[in-house]
């Protein structure tokens, strides 16, 4: 553990000690009115935009000793900043009303050099890791469904099809399966332009930002929605997101089975979860939604090709490692075979 470090994440700390102040009140039900903050420990996870230092906090006042957990997300750019205020503070207000979601609550704000944000801690561990929770998938879909909204309408899918064929030319162009590729990934095209499933998209809703806690049964007790940076309004297709949530799982899966059948069984309880919000608040489902089937075979493939140009552009792998070739028979797998249609989807 680096001195400098803690002893920054010490003075830091000591800037919001009203909140560490008001979490010990809640906790005893006593009027505590000063402090003596005793250590820290922390740990440092990499973001897309920065570093985010978890804090437990070992502090002291009259009444006794007290623990309270923190989240610090550096950022360099202020506007990142003000943006993800703003679209916490809108998450936030999309899941007052339910207990089992947690969306955390931003404390303090620093906007001078080093800029940040810190958060309230959250307990429990990511999606990815809390393999005891058996109904961990159906809240993650209706933890999205909250998010996407009731509202339908058609998605932007121009900006989708020209993405698409950048990655596709990108990737395969020249190679024999290209025309083959573009022919057999009309369909997936035609599920996306024939539905009304534009929505506000969470951008990045991956498995880590969602962290669970489970009761010793194995039931979710409660889920945190964390790094809501990405989150953004306009009319993007819902799959999106369903395709980045379940992209790395399906990609680790194909890898060793070539095929999702452990995963398909995931996204159909999380899709069952989405359905169960939209019928709370009277909205159509999925399927009215996606008359001609579910476009996920498209993201999923969208959300490989992405991967492969990170891997080979940014950081220099190889076209010819393991990984990269994996990823890009995902990719074709799932633009010319659609194993999603048959496993999850709804076609009519």
């Amino acid at each position: 553990m680096s001195d400098s470090v803690k002893a920054n994440l010490l003075h830091f700390v000591e800037s919001f000690s009203y909140y560490l102040i008001d979490e010990a009140r809640k906790e005893l039900g006593k009027n505590v009115e000063d402090i003596q903050i005793q250590d820290i420990e922390y740990h440092k996870e990499a973001g897309r935009y920065g570093e985010v230092y978890v804090i437990d906090v070992f502090y002291s006042s009259t009444f006794g000793s007290h623990k309270t957990k923190l989240a610090i997300k550096f950022m360099e750019d202020v506007n990142d900043i003000l943006t993800e205020i703003k679209n916490s503070a809108l998450l936030e207000k999309n899941f007052v009303s339910r207990s089992i979601v947690r969306v955390p609550r931003y404390i303090y704000v620093n906007l001078q050099t080093p800029s940040f944000i810190a958060y309230e801690g959250m307990e429990g561990v990511s999606y990815e890791d809390a393999t005891q929770i058996s109904d961990k998938s159906f809240w993650a879909g209706y933890v999205l469904s909250i998010i996407h909204g009731r509202e339908t309408r058609k998605v932007i899918s121009y900006i989708y099809e020209e993405m698409f064929r950048r990655l596709v030319l990108a990737i395969f162009g020249g190679q024999d399966s290209e025309q083959e590729i573009m022919e057999k990934s009309k369909i997936l095209i035609q599920m996306m332009n024939e539905s009304s499933g534009g929505c506000n998209s969470f951008g990045d809703f991956h498995q880590s930002n969602l962290l669970v806690r489970g009761t010793q049964k194995g039931d979710l007790l409660s889920i945190a929605l964390i790094d809501p940076t990405f989150w953004m309004e306009g009319s993007f297709d819902r799959f999106e997101d369903i395709g980045t949530f379940f992209g790395r799982q399906a990609i680790v899966e194909f890898r060793d089975t070539h095929d999702f059948e452990a995963v398909a069984e995931d996204i159909k309880a999380f899709l069952k979860g989405y359905d169960v919000h939209l019928k709370e608040v009277n909205a159509p489902l999925l399927a009215e939604i996606y008359p001609k089937g579910y476009p996920l075979d498209l993201f999923l493939a969208i959300w490989a090709m992405m991967d492969v140009l990170d891997k080979t552009n940014t950081l220099k792998i190889p076209e010819n490692h393991q990984d990269v070739i994996t990823l890009k028979g995902m990719a074709h797998y799932c633009l010319t075979i659609h194993p999603m249609i048959s496993k999850i989807n709804t076609t009519k």
